[in-house]
């Protein structure tokens, strides 16, 4: 495939935890750095939360449980330090797009609705939560718009065995949570233009990474991006 356009662009992968975000942001970034056709497609890659820095170690704190358990931790409190670390990387990123790369993001403002929406009981909780969250970060915050948003579907069950060697955060070990982080996921999917879901699983199994990776190279020819 080649790429229709030299205007940079924000690709970011979601989904459930042990969804394989990580995985399939690393091989969509070998196919710009190496396309069939020849050449390389100018390319970046990040991953939120930036652990290492500032707002990020405020989330590692938050996850490890150091201000309370899952729903003692008020999602308004908790979205501040995510949306803090993408509003530092926002410059950042900016500067990438304008450059013309391809933005391959690992997580960014779809982990908060899905992870904290998840925290309230109604749906109108939820949709005021959303707004708040989508005019912090996009209109206060003025951090870059995804161009395109690639949901993995894997149903929490089957992403949980995939977790099973190592060591779950609060939102990881709560199956119940994730099951309507899930939901959230799907809803907002079906709401907004720029979501796209990628199916990972046939009969109940997971598919292959490469299998996967073929699905998600189809949606960005689709959308004009390759």
């Amino acid at each position: 495939m080649a790429r229709k356009s030299k205007l940079g662009k924000l690709i970011v992968f979601e989904g459930p935890d042990g969804s394989g975000k990580t995985t399939q942001a690393k091989l969509l970034l070998a196919y710009l750095r190496n396309p069939p056709a020849g050449g390389k497609i100018p390319n970046v890659y990040i991953s939120f939360p930036r652990y290492e820095k500032p707002w990020g170690k405020m989330v590692r704190r938050y996850l490890a449980g150091d201000f309370g358990k899952i729903g003692e931790v008020d999602p308004y409190f908790a979205s501040m330090f995510y949306a803090h670390d993408r509003a530092d990387a926002a410059p950042m990123i900016s500067g990438w797009i304008r450059e013309g790369k391809i933005v391959v993001c690992n997580r960014y403002v779809g982990s908060n609705i899905g992870h904290m929406g998840a925290k309230f009981k109604t749906q109108n909780e939820k949709l005021k939560y959303i707004k708040w969250l989508e005019d912090l970060e996009y209109r206060e915050n003025k951090i870059p718009k995804e161009d395109l948003v690639v949901l993995l579907q894997v149903d929490p069950k089957v992403s949980r065995k995939l977790m099973e060697d190592r060591k779950l955060d609060i939102h990881e070990k709560d199956l119940a949570y994730q099951e309507e982080v899930w939901r959230v996921y799907n809803y907002v999917a079906g709401l907004k233009k720029n979501w796209v879901r990628v199916d990972c699983t046939k009969g109940g199994k997971l598919l292959s990474a490469d299998q996967i990776h073929e699905k998600v190279l189809a949606v960005l020819g689709k959308r004009g991006i390759l």
